[in-house]
């Protein structure tokens, strides 16, 4: 119980939207007189690796060079330009393209900065490469693990994607080759997405996790915790479909504060609502609808596949799930299965719990609209 009253106390020093994103890499062979030529496209976080961000971190205000960070961020595309070119050679000794074990030979050839925008969302770099005469098969892809994770995506001639593979701890891939493996294919996709959709619950989105706790400490018996997780789930999967379709946008700068707001809302409702009512899952529902803007806004950043967009997206959506039961079977097995039936449970645990995790809503909840 102290422990987690300490988690609880010292987690509003956490700040979520500067949250670390895998990078993207897409690895396109191209046919050329006869020879076989690659281009290689990386979206990535520029201003967290010139700053040197731990990816282990959840959150780049987590790293003891964030206020290097945050002032790259606030750079103009041209002036982060300069900086990087500093470190071009860096760069290109700490990314890796082998085949047949030996090292292919690349140029960068353009670095594309977006402008500056909201400081508060990382700002996307496109750095271009390209190589030339090299063989269909046993090629490699990969980069120091300090660059954190990337999704590989690898194209043949015709723009078919033909192998993909998302490289969190393996710091380089498998062999891939030109040549298309549709089963492969779709399930390293579903393999990629389940494991982005879960980690962005655990252990990134501890907005996300606070507000599933809420839910749970509302009861932990089985059917209010069914019908509220019920609601949240069915809501923010309408919205992480139509976020990610650009049928319904909402500016993070709205979604964010209110996503908080909800943290505390359900936190405060805890301590007061002894029964659940007809109003407790509308409310998690339209809540849950904000909560999925915010995924759409997580996944549209990352890209999904464009030959397998619908299952991505679903198992994108699966992963979060999955994440939060995870978050739901901790709770119970951590601490609900073992005190719930006990006299003081819902006066001195469950409201103790609720009252801060309230304060935590509230403090984000203004730090977001500041």
């Amino acid at each position: 119980m102290a422990r987690l009253l300490f988690i609880l106390l010292f987690i509003p020093s956490i700040v979520f939207s500067h949250e670390l994103k895998p990078s993207i890499a897409n690895f396109q062979f191209i046919e050329k007189d006869n020879k076989l030529n690659f281009k290689l496209s990386i979206q990535l976080n520029l201003e967290a690796i010139l700053a040197n961000i731990d990816p282990s971190h959840s959150d780049t205000d987590e790293s003891k060079n964030s206020d290097y960070y945050n002032s790259l961020r606030k750079l103009p595309a041209e002036q982060l330009l300069e900086v990087f070119k500093k470190s071009l050679v860096n760069f290109k000794d700490n990314i890796s393209l082998n085949q047949n074990e030996l090292k292919i030979p690349f140029e960068i050839n353009d670095v594309q900065i977006d402008k500056i925008g909201d400081l508060n969302l990382s700002r996307e770099t496109l750095i271009q490469i390209s190589g030339s005469n090299i063989d269909k098969n046993n090629l490699q892809f990969g980069w120091i693990k300090d660059y954190g994770p990337v999704i590989l995506r690898v194209s043949n001639p015709q723009k078919e994607i033909v192998y993909t593979e998302y490289l969190q701890i393996n710091s380089v891939s498998k062999n891939f080759s030109i040549t298309k493996n549709k089963d492969q294919n779709l399930f390293a996709e579903i393999y990629n997405y389940l494991t982005i959709g879960f980690l962005h619950i655990v252990p990134k989105g501890l907005d996300h996790i606070l507000f599933v706790i809420g839910l749970f400490l509302f009861s932990p018996k089985f059917k209010p915790l069914l019908i509220q997780v019920s609601a949240f789930t069915l809501a923010h999967t309408i919205t992480i479909f139509l976020g990610v379709l650009n049928i319904l946008s909402i500016s993070p700068q709205i979604v964010e504060p209110i996503i908080a707001l909800s943290i505390a809302y359900v936190a405060i409702e805890n301590i007061f609502l002894k029964n659940i009512s007809l109003w407790r899952p509308m409310v998690v529902f339209v809540f849950g609808l904000l909560h999925g803007l915010g995924f759409a806004g997580v996944i549209s950043e990352i890209g999904l596949s464009q030959a397998h967009f619908v299952t991505s997206l679903i198992s994108f959506n699966v992963g979060v799930e999955i994440g939060q039961l995870f978050v739901i079977v901790g709770c119970y097995f951590g601490f609900a299965y073992w005190i719930k039936e006990k006299p003081w449970y819902k006066k001195y645990f469950t409201n103790t719990l609720s009252i801060l995790i309230a304060l935590v809503g509230i403090y984000w909840f203004i730090e977001r609209v500041i």
